[in-house]
């Protein structure tokens, strides 16, 4: 994750969860690729944080989608779609 990361995600476990999300989706929104709706960017978001299995996995989530964020200027729509994909912890629980 390297020093970088760690810092983030040290100064993440000390800020409320909701503010970090909230800087997430400002930076994604600001970041999106030109002609994004961003009202459906927004909920695309929300449903695919909705999916982590917990407060944990959608923290991590956050975290990997600020690191992503960090490293470019502006997204392409590939690196969007990477950037929504869904938790790995999969949907709270388990199967349907």
């Amino acid at each position: 994750m390297g020093i970088a990361g760690a810092g983030v995600y040290l100064a993440a476990s000390f800020c409320a969860p909701s503010i970090v999300a909230y800087v997430v989706e400002e930076t994604l929104i600001q970041k999106a690729p030109p002609g994004t709706d961003l009202r459906i960017l927004r909920l695309r978001l929300e449903k695919r944080l909705a999916g982590c299995s917990n407060k944990a996995a959608r923290l991590e989530r956050l975290l990997e989608i600020a690191q992503t964020l960090e490293r470019t200027q502006r997204l392409t729509p590939g690196q969007l779609e990477s950037a929504l994909k869904t938790c790995q912890g999969g949907p709270t629980g388990g199967a349907h």
